[in-house]
């Protein structure tokens, strides 16, 4: 989906400060999304040195996991889908924590299931930002999703 346009997460996942952990939307070409973390950016779960516990990584993962899905949906003119999270599958921390100036490139992708079927299952990772480029892996695993069936109301729809 070359020159697709990036929608605001805030638009994509059903989450408002200070729980909306993404920052924005780096990339989605229809297989796969990156979002972007600013640990400095956020306040929830912080601890008083400004670092996050690398154990809220499944979070950031699912918020990346509802932006795809959304923008997917958005593509095929549907309504953005509500689902929620039912298993975390082979998650490996490769941390201890996320620093206080860290960015951090959220990669999801679908690596089974299809919308309509119920549960869709998301191959993610987490990566340290290296200038716009995936840096050090610093999370990796997958999760499973259930979404309702799809139905065809314009994504835009209020």
């Amino acid at each position: 989906m070359p020159g697709v346009e990036l929608a605001p997460v805030i638009e994509l996942v059903p989450h408002r400060d200070p729980v909306l952990l993404l920052e924005r939307l780096l990339d989605h070409d229809g297989e796969s999304t990156i979002a972007l973390v600013d640990i400095g950016g956020q306040s929830w779960l912080k601890r008083d040195d400004g670092s996050v516990a690398a154990w809220l990584a499944p979070e950031y993962m699912a918020q990346c996991v509802a932006a795809h899905e959304g923008m997917l949906a958005r593509a095929a003119d549907r309504q953005l889908p509500r689902g929620f999270l039912i298993a975390v599958l082979g998650v490996a921390l490769h941390c201890r924590e996320f620093g206080p100036a860290e960015r951090l490139r959220v990669r999801v992708g679908r690596f089974r299931g299809r919308a309509g079927l119920g549960v869709l299952s998301h191959r993610c990772t987490i990566h340290m930002d290296a200038g716009g480029r995936d840096g050090r892996l610093l999370a990796e695993g997958r999760l499973c999703v259930a979404v309702p069936r799809p139905s065809r109301s314009p994504a835009t729809a209020s």
